[in-house]
């Protein structure tokens, strides 16, 4: 069962429904990609890129780091690349964590979380704020002499929400003088303003933060899993050092002609705003609560765990989380006829 893909258990699901029930393609919105796809610079990067698959990928590597660096104002010692974010994430949150604790919010992004646990690192999780965002004083307290790690994500996964500007920057840099602080940075481009909301200026400033950001999102290009972080240098190295040596070619290529592709970002965040729009009528419809999001996924409030189990079984896919309460799951933003077949399967599953 350990190889079996979100999607794929949810075939096994739909496999027990009779045919006779009209069981749905799986509308897989548990999965937050872009469906937009990626822009046709990229995908030309990409053919290119398979031509010359014998070599290892080390100028494109270079050249990628250098234009992150030069991007946001920092030099490339500055910077990580990595097999997409998680990769980073997972292997941060455990050696760093290991003789103390990361310290996480309740409700949060934590595959990584999880990795760490397998192995042995802990995490103290604090609670959420009555409305369900990250609560920076719950979170100042819990800064204790054992935590070697503060973890952070912005816009929050899986509720969507940005955190106030001000406050979030004071946090960090109390917080960094305790243990560096990871800011995960996967959906900030899909901010209204995301210059003005990423925390790399923290990093220029001298603070112990490191800001992760991935291509999987927001670039759509989950298939190649490219990310990268941006950290003090001292911090930077240590990061190499827990990460496998070498990256995806293709990927790399097509990751350095999409970052900062400001007219490609622009169309993919009207077409991502279009999705949400979609959620928001359907849960709208049919009186379902929640979060306006700044994210590709909207965190909604279905009421019970049973309407959820019983849109699975119509083949459309939800993502529940720890820490989240009881019939609340998070619905990504995904193709046109999932998100109809969502709209389609949501009134069914309440009935």
């Amino acid at each position: 069962m350990a190889g079996i893909t979100r999607r794929g258990m949810a075939g096994l699901a739909l496999a027990a429904v009779p045919s006779a029930a009209g069981a749905l393609e799986i509308a897989a919105l548990n999965i937050t990609e872009n469906p937009f796809g990626p822009s046709p610079e990229a995908k030309a990067a990409l053919r290119e890129a398979i031509t010359h698959v014998e070599h290892y990928p080390h100028a494109e590597e270079t050249a990628l780091i250098a234009r992150i660096a030069a991007a946001n104002g920092v030099t490339p010692a500055h910077v990580v690349i990595s097999t997409g974010a998680l990769e980073l994430l997972s292997m941060i949150s455990a050696f760093w964590g290991r003789d103390g604790v990361q310290l996480a919010p309740a409700l949060t992004y934590d595959s990584h979380i999880k990795y760490a646990a397998r192995v042995g690192s802990q995490t103290r999780r604090v609670a959420m704020a009555p409305d369900q965002q990250i609560d920076l004083a719950a979170m100042a307290a819990g800064l204790g002499q054992d935590v070697r790690l503060t973890y952070i994500c912005n816009p929050n996964n899986p509720t969507g929400l940005l955190m106030e500007r001000r406050a979030l920057r004071d946090f960090c840099i109390r917080a960094a003088k305790v243990a560096p602080v990871v800011v995960d940075e996967a959906f900030i481009d899909m901010a209204p303003d995301p210059a003005a909301e990423s925390l790399v200026d923290l990093v220029r400033d001298g603070h112990d933060v490191v800001v992760v950001g991935t291509f999987s999102k927001s670039y759509a290009l989950a298939a190649v899993r490219i990310g990268y972080a941006i950290a003090q240098p001292d911090r930077a190295q240590a990061i190499r050092g827990l990460l496998a040596p070498s990256r995806n070619g293709p990927g790399l290529a097509a990751a350095a002609v999409s970052y900062r592709d400001l007219t490609y970002l622009a169309a993919s965040n009207r077409a991502m705003e279009q999705g949400r729009q979609a959620i928001y009528r359907a849960c709208d419809a049919n009186r379902v609560p929640y979060l306006k999001s700044a994210g590709s996924y909207v965190w909604a409030n279905f009421g019970d765990v049973a309407v959820i189990k019983r849109l699975e079984r119509r083949g459309v896919l939800l993502r529940q989380f720890t820490g989240g309460a009881p019939g609340w799951a998070r619905v990504a933003v995904a193709e046109p006829r999932a998100m109809a077949a969502f709209a389609l399967a949501l009134p069914k599953a309440q009935a």
